[in-house]
């Protein structure tokens, strides 16, 4: 039986990932497409990596009550992931999301920013979110757009230019 998710949308449910969930997370991870834009040219993230963030976002829920959360359909399909982190340059709550490949194009993504952005603040008193992705990421960056979200600037991360965006809380 299927856990109540913690968010629901038109097409999406949002749960906390449960201890056997990892190996939905290393597959999104796995797939290069997915990685392209998240790893430019570093290693492929190995599993002692992706098992440290998967226990990351198990912890940031537990003590935080959000997270990268996984992504569901309303059939129970794993679509990817969606949530938000703490920047660690700035402690600043950070919105981010992969989605699997076979489901690029239909708008999960936006979905996903703009419900999730909608709940942050009812959840955390946060005066903002930043978002940000690889420069030359256009469709990840017409997402974080599409979400309200207001273009700051460019800045290096890891010597890869990344465009990032800030949303402040609705009046």
């Amino acid at each position: 039986m299927m856990k109540t998710p913690v968010l629901v949308s038109e097409r999406l449910r949002f749960h906390p990932w449960e201890a056997d969930d990892f190996p939905l997370l290393a597959e999104l991870h796995r797939d290069p497409e997915v990685q392209h834009f998240l790893q430019m040219g570093d290693p492929p993230w190995d599993e002692a990596f992706l098992r440290a963030k998967f226990d990351g976002f198990r912890k940031d829920y537990a003590e935080n009550g959000w997270t990268k959360f996984k992504i569901l359909d309303p059939q129970g399909r794993f679509l990817g992931r969606a949530g938000f982190g703490r920047f660690d340059e700035t402690g600043e709550l950070e919105l981010g999301y992969s989605v699997m490949r076979p489901f690029w194009g239909r708008g999960y993504a936006s979905e996903a920013a703009g419900t999730l952005l909608d709940w942050i603040y009812r959840m955390v008193p946060v005066d903002h979110v930043i978002g940000f992705a690889v420069a030359e990421n256009m469709a990840s960056r017409r997402v974080l757009e599409k979400a309200g979200m207001a273009f700051t600037g460019l800045r290096d991360l890891h010597g890869i230019p990344n465009a990032f965006y800030r949303h402040d809380r609705p009046a």
